[in-house]
């Protein structure tokens, strides 16, 4: 099993596909995690927010990890998404993530949870898992504070990275990695790379976004890891109007357009976040100006 010591960079979140019954589409989330190794995208995450962990079955979910584990094949690191709808669940999958050897597991707490659950939660989940946990920090999930963080990094080895996500994302960023230990190898970011750049020049170290634009951050993080600030700043601005347009339809959208998708079913309706006519020609324009950056999987007719 490869080891990857030092994680970082663009680290694309699959959506979940679904067929025709509603069920997990193995066959696209295994294109869809080609893609993100094809592209360049430094790790790979399902299934969290963007993934609709909260819609996916227990059994389902963990059949679908092999699938995942499989197609990845060590190629980049696969962090496996363990939130759950109770720390029994989250501990679950944790115990599931072990068995499999996936390289890390993230996780954020069950609704209704406080911050000394949450702290509890990561506890137990040290427990079950070996390797890398990372610390999922978002509003409206118990988010704890940068000395919440801290104590909790020196307490538990384990806990190697942390995405933070409370808003403002860069601020936050910036608290936590003043506070943490040289244990933490990588903050990253989160809000789909809508900050990404601010989040760098505070001290984050990558970011986790939705996969699929994931090659295009990808280009940023590295130009601006060179130095190259103006050009990755020009860069973001390209791709920022896609991303403020950013939901669970238009991720489905875009990775059809690109090739890995066969379909946009969704397991309940998006009701007004759907795409009409108007969406779609607005989508094609903006794609129009940084579908010259696509080196591989270009942008296909509606």
């Amino acid at each position: 099993m490869t080891q990857f010591n030092d994680m970082q960079g663009i680290f694309g979140l699959l959506p979940t596909p679904y067929n025709e019954e509603l069920e997990i589409h193995t066959e696209d989330l295994s294109k869809a995690a080609t893609f993100c190794c094809n592209t360049g995208q430094h790790g790979i995450v399902w299934p969290v927010m963007v993934g609709e962990f909260w819609f996916l079955g227990e059994h389902e979910r963990l059949e679908a990890l092999d699938t995942v584990l499989e197609t990845v094949n060590g190629e980049i690191p696969f962090v496996f998404g363990c939130s759950g709808i109770s720390i029994p669940q989250v501990l679950l999958y944790a115990r599931a993530a072990e068995k499999a050897g996936v390289d890390a597991v993230v996780a954020m707490a069950p609704n209704r949870i406080d911050q000394e659950g949450a702290i509890d939660m990561y506890r137990r989940i040290a427990e079950v898992f070996s390797r890398p946990i990372i610390v999922q920090n978002a509003d409206n999930y118990a988010p704890l504070s940068g000395d919440q963080l801290a104590s909790l990094v020196d307490e538990i080895p384990q806990i190697q990275y942390i995405k933070e996500e409370r808003q403002p994302g860069p601020k936050h960023i910036a608290e936590v990695t003043s506070v943490v230990s040289d244990q933490i190898k990588c903050v990253f970011g989160g809000a789909g790379g809508k900050f990404m750049i601010d989040e760098m020049n505070r001290g984050a170290k990558g970011n986790m976004p939705a996969c699929e634009f994931g090659d295009i951050l990808v280009k940023i993080n590295n130009l601006w890891k060179k130095d190259n600030a103006e050009a990755a700043r020009s860069l973001h601005r390209k791709l920022l109007p896609l991303i403020n347009l950013e939901n669970h339809p238009f991720m489905r959208y875009i990775l059809k357009r690109r090739g890995v998708f066969s379909n946009l079913i969704e397991r309940a309706p998006a009701g007004k976040l759907s795409l009409d006519e108007n969406d779609r020609h607005e989508i094609s324009e903006l794609l129009k100006v940084i579908s010259p950056e696509i080196e591989s999987y270009p942008i296909l007719p509606d």
